[in-house]
């Protein structure tokens, strides 16, 4: 599976996706896209230099930057109301996507190396690549309590006096 799950009440699908974009902001999360027909939150990539983060070193391929990026799901499934949550760790690897583009290309001719072909009149946004490295299923769990927050079994849930 892509995603980790928590369970709703029926019907909450409107309530949960409000309540999720209240807790990913809450988390410190900036919402890029909310699609309230989809029921889709994806948040703006959170960016931190490699090493840093400490979930995971910087890989041979990479400038040293990573990212965290978010997508919550709320769907009707079977009765009850689900929330899907991913949250992808990612490192930029332009550089190295440059440096054997030429490789997977298949090909020798100087001409399929035009100015166009070099990110000409593109953004630097446009050109970044960056490849997935893993999922961050502690980071996941975190924002599904947030959304939902356990239930715990009788009394449990009060704070101690």
């Amino acid at each position: 599976m892509d995603y980790s799950v928590g369970q709703g009440r029926p019907g909450d699908r409107t309530v949960l996706l409000d309540t999720a974009e209240a807790a990913l902001i809450g988390l410190g999360y900036r919402i890029e896209r909310r699609d309230a027909v989809e029921g889709v939150l994806t948040t703006q990539p959170v960016e931190a230099q490699a090493g840093l983060d400490h979930t995971r070193p910087a890989s041979l391929s990479s400038r040293g930057k990573t990212r965290r990026m978010v997508e919550v799901r709320v769907a009707d499934s079977g009765g009850a109301t689900k929330v899907f949550c991913r949250v992808l760790i990612q490192e930029q690897t332009t550089q190295a996507h440059r440096m054997f583009a030429a490789d997977r290309s298949g090909s020798d001719t100087p001409g399929d190396f035009t100015a166009i072909n070099r990110d000409a009149a593109t953004t630097t946004e446009q050109n970044t690549v960056w490849r997935t490295l893993r999922r961050d299923r502690s980071a996941e769990r975190q924002i599904l309590d947030a959304i939902m927050p356990p239930i715990l079994p009788s009394g449990k849930n009060d704070a101690p006096r």
